[in-house]
């Protein structure tokens, strides 16, 4: 790593030009995944007594929902040699309001489900900030459904940007129509739900990632879930406390996906163990089947303690182009973290590809539809933005050397890293450290990949 002025940047130097195939050989365990790391905290915070989390993301989001916690009243403490996160809380009744205002840093599952949370508690007042990202992330999208059932929540531009202060109420039960299959405003809503005396429903369409209402049901809350037309429909009864206990948190399929799309490229054959098997987040499997990927699943299998199953993914390739593919609006939220390496495969696939309906990735941690745009443009692929679809021309051999700034966002950096892989020339990352975020020890694993 070299700095760049005041921030530093990485050279990724790339796989040999006219090297062999199966450059890439063995096998990896897949880093926990973020989402059910912040849901499991979540949980054992708001239970009274201690529980245990095993295997848990120790990334930078994490850690900010931790902290959160903490300040609250709980203790959390890390046990790296052992693995595990423990909790040990008052219980969501127990809570004290914070004295200083919480930093959620670049977390936005933080920021959106602990509103929910907290707009719940009655004598509960929290202030809380964020990053210069994350204060440009949209969270009237959380607040105003809040706001209907009684909530308190004030901030910037009326409340629709960070920073905010929440002061907790009695809310009322209500029937919401979600217009967007976000799994942050779900589980916002339904987290509140958790301390209204009824029925809280929420009606959206389906797609979005399910890790609340699954675990919820494991933990013995009384939520139902339903089809109802083209969406889905779920109904959550309070009020509900959680009860202590022990979480382990699965692989993290975004995190897999990288690695999965470099032994496409690259050529070779690879085992990635311990994935998460959930079809909100699988999404980027169906996609790598369709462009012609040789993937396999292993039998989904629930250990002890995990409240989702896994399973072990294993990709072989000869390192020869792969189909383009043409993706329907309704599959992009089962993928859309991983669209930014999906579209590096895309750049390098025989023919166009199309991935539709792609107007989330403007709000993420950047506005990841343009920043993947820039990369791929970068890099010598022929790109564009058509509306809310990102159009990939395919036939790229060999990207060309690059500078790349991602905006600080990971998703962006590590996409980024794996096409340097494939480049002329040695490429240039900036702000490489923001992989912290979700795959702390990414750069290791791809350098022990080649």
């Amino acid at each position: 790593m070299t700095a760049s002025g005041t921030r530093p940047t990485l050279t990724v130097h790339p796989l040999a030009a006219g090297s062999v195939s199966r450059k890439i050989s063995g096998a990896v365990v897949c880093p926990p995944d973020k989402s059910i790391t912040h849901r499991s905290v979540m949980f054992a915070a708001m239970a009274k007594g201690a529980s245990v989390i095993e295997n848990p993301l120790m990334g930078a989001d994490c850690r900010a929902t931790m902290a959160a916690f903490r300040a609250l009243g709980a203790t959390i403490t890390h046990d790296a040699a052992a693995g595990v996160v423990r909790v040990e809380s008052p219980g969501m009744d127990g809570w004290s309001s914070p004295l200083l205002p919480l930093d959620f840093a670049n977390s936005g599952t933080t920021a959106r489900l602990l509103a929910g949370i907290f707009a719940a508690i009655p004598g509960l007042f929290v202030t809380c900030y964020g990053d210069a990202s994350l204060s440009k992330r949209p969270m009237g999208r959380v607040v105003e459904p809040l706001r209907a059932i009684g909530a308190k929540i004030y901030g910037r531009q009326n409340g629709h940007l960070l920073p905010l202060a929440i002061e907790g109420q009695k809310l009322a039960p209500k029937a919401h129509v979600v217009d967007k299959a976000s799994a942050q405003v779900k589980s916002a809503i339904l987290l509140a739900g958790l301390n209204v005396s009824g029925e809280t429903k929420v009606t959206l369409p389906v797609g979005g990632r399910d890790h609340t209402e699954k675990m919820l049901a494991a933990l013995g809350a009384q939520i139902t879930t339903k089809r109802v037309g083209g969406g889905e429909e779920i109904t959550v009864t309070g009020p509900f406390r959680p009860q202590a206990g022990r979480f382990r948190v699965p692989g993290d399929p975004s995190s897999a996906a990288f690695f999965s799309v470099y032994a496409a490229l690259a050529g070779g054959k690879l085992e990635i163990q311990n994935v998460l098997e959930n079809p909100t987040r699988t999404g980027f499997m169906t996609v790598l089947e369709r462009m012609g990927v040789r993937l396999t699943r292993s039998q989904p299998k629930r250990e002890h303690g995990l409240l989702e199953p896994v399973t072990t993914l294993s990709i072989e390739s000869d390192g020869k182009p792969v189909r383009g593919v043409d993706t329907e609006p309704e599959l992009a939220p089962t993928m859309i973290d991983e669209i930014p390496i999906l579209a590096v495969l895309a750049a390098f696939a025989s023919g166009p590809s199309r991935f539709r309906g792609l107007s989330e990735l403007r709000v993420k941690e950047s506005d990841r539809l343009a920043k993947t745009l820039e990369l791929l443009l970068l890099a010598g692929a022929d790109a564009k933005v058509d509306g809310d679809d990102l159009v990939v021309a395919g036939g790229l051999t060999r990207a060309r050397a690059f500078r790349y700034d991602p905006d600080e966002d990971h998703r962006l950096c590590m996409a980024a890293a794996v096409l340097a892989k494939l480049a002329d020339g040695p490429c240039e990352v900036q702000d490489p450290d923001c992989v912290a975020v979700s795959f702390p020890g990414f750069f290791d694993v791809l350098n022990s990949l080649g």
